[in-house]
């Protein structure tokens, strides 16, 4: 594939995922934040900072870790958790997070509930760039307008069925591209570059069954008790 051809492709796959995995925390703050009238700015503003510094962190550490070997099939397995993540996204909108009294505390309780999100958001921005620096910073710049601003069209809009099964469509095509890419795989008797064919669309359909299952399971519960 042409060089500038594959930069286009991921920095596209680098948008969609914030698209995803950024929205829901600037959703969860905003809502949060109404039990404060008096500093609900004050609260937004330094919300959305430790929002954003978490989501340094986990990039930073993704980078460093990266060469490791196992690394690759952890992020596979992360992504295909991000996912499971975005078929809960089907189900109604967050009615919100606890909201103690406290500034810190509600603060704290709003990182806690966007963290799962902004751990995968960065480890798929970073699977996504392919060892591309800046591609993963790309990944992590477009978070700030999103976390910043609001996101919350775009977090309805993505609730949305089919919009649901081809973002996990593509956390599972780059989980197996990731797992693909582990040192640890390197001893397989399937040559790398045959390895590096299957494994993204096995991942994809990996991802899509757990969403299936799960779609399927909630669907099921969900269904009102026959009559005797």
């Amino acid at each position: 594939m042409d060089g500038n051809l594959a930069l286009t492709i991921a920095a596209v796959e680098i948008v969609w995922l914030d698209l995803m995995l950024a929205g829901d925390g600037a959703t969860d703050l905003a809502v949060a934040t109404r039990a404060l009238p008096h500093s609900r700015r004050l609260a937004v503003n330094l919300g959305g900072v430790l929002l954003m510094l978490s989501r340094a962190a986990f990039l930073l550490a993704a980078l460093a870790c990266a060469p490791l070997p196992g690394y690759g099939l952890f992020c596979a397995a992360a992504l295909v958790f991000a996912a499971w993540l975005s078929a809960r996204r089907g189900e109604a909108p967050p009615s919100g997070v606890t909201r103690p009294r406290a500034l810190p505390g509600l603060l704290l309780a709003v990182a806690a509930r966007d963290a799962p999100a902004a751990f995968v958001n960065m480890l798929a921005a970073q699977a996504a760039a392919q060892g591309h620096r800046p591609l993963a910073a790309l990944g992590f710049a477009l978070a700030l307008p999103m976390i910043a601003l609001g996101a919350a069209p775009f977090v309805g809009l993505l609730r949305q069925p089919p919009l649901i099964w081809a973002g996990a469509a593509l956390l599972g095509w780059l989980a197996g591209r990731s797992a693909s890419a582990d040192a640890l795989l390197a001893v397989s008797p399937m040559p790398a570059d045959l390895l590096g064919d299957f494994a993204p669309p096995l991942g994809a359909a990996l991802a899509l069954l757990i969403v299936f299952l799960y779609l399927r399971r909630h669907n099921f519960k969900r269904l009102p008790e026959e009559e005797p």
